[in-house]
């Protein structure tokens, strides 16, 4: 049996008071492909750069590659894990070119070394010109758009050939061909290489029948794991959301949940009385 290339035991992250994450347990193994589902503020984000060692965790158990984080290898294991996270490296970039971001993934770090030579620019500027940014490549980050954003972070995560794949929520931003190239190019990983895939999103047409295991968090908590098809039913849904849902498969490759919600902004608009729901 593989040993595990992500284990978690009772991980938590506490600031002040809070647990952003609370008691995670959970093992990835090589070459699997994981949704992470949960709504804003369920700790998606928090758990992520956790696990691609950019965050320290307070309590539990981590190992990556079958290593703890150290202060040592850090940096080697962060080389080995391409992470998507706008709502994480927004903080860190501003000024950098899209070049330099991308070059950045082989160390690990937010900035790039010496170390780079002519090979490493030219599959950075073939990266960035798959991803329609040919004309952006010398670009500053603060200067581009959210979706031109996002696609320099996956141009960084692509660079080194990972092991492990993170990608939190990251056809946020995107246009409909960019959020369809993603989507076609995660399958395409999922399906012909041997890369581990973390997929986080709220949208649950997002979770395509690659991702054939799933984790459900809620407040900080993990709710459930394990095949999508069992947890991804009305019931469960339906419980873990705290409102009735309609869970059905969408040409056997993507999942839709309809909730009939009804909005009341129109009636606050116009002074109408409101019935209590």
């Amino acid at each position: 049996m593989n040993e595990p290339i992500i284990s978690l035991r009772q991980l938590s992250y506490k600031v002040g008071s809070k647990y952003l994450v609370q008691d995670i347990n959970w093992d990835v193994l090589p070459g699997e492909h994981w949704a992470v589902f949960g709504m804003n503020g369920s700790g998606k984000t928090t758990l992520l750069t956790i696990l691609a060692g950019f965050r320290p965790f307070t309590h539990g158990f981590l190992e990556v590659f079958g290593q703890p984080y150290t202060n040592e290898n850090v940096l080697e294991i962060r080389k080995r894990i391409g992470l998507v996270s706008s709502s994480f490296f927004d903080k860190y970039y501003a000024k950098e070119s899209a070049l330099d971001i991308v070059l950045s993934g082989k160390f690990g770090t937010f900035g790039t070394h010496y170390e780079i030579n002519d090979e490493d620019v030219v599959k950075a500027r073939k990266l960035l010109t798959e991803l329609h940014l040919k004309d952006k490549i010398d670009q500053s980050f603060d200067m581009m758009s959210r979706g031109e954003r996002q696609n320099v972070l996956i141009a960084r995560a692509m660079f080194t050939n990972p092991e492990i794949l993170i990608l939190d929520e990251p056809c946020t931003g995107l246009d409909v061909y960019a959020r369809e190239h993603l989507l076609n190019t995660v399958r395409d990983l999922a399906e012909n290489t041997d890369i581990a895939i973390v997929y986080v999103t709220h949208y649950t047409d997002e979770i395509i029948d690659v991702f054939d295991r799933c984790l459900l968090l809620r407040n900080g908590y993990c709710y459930t794991q394990g095949q999508t098809k069992e947890i991804f039913n009305t019931e469960k849904l339906s419980d873990f959301l705290r409102y009735p849902v309609k869970v059905s498969e969408v040409a056997g490759e993507k999942i839709s949940v309809n909730m009939d919600i009804k909005s009341n902004v129109r009636d606050l608009m116009l002074g109408s009385e409101i019935n209590d729901r």
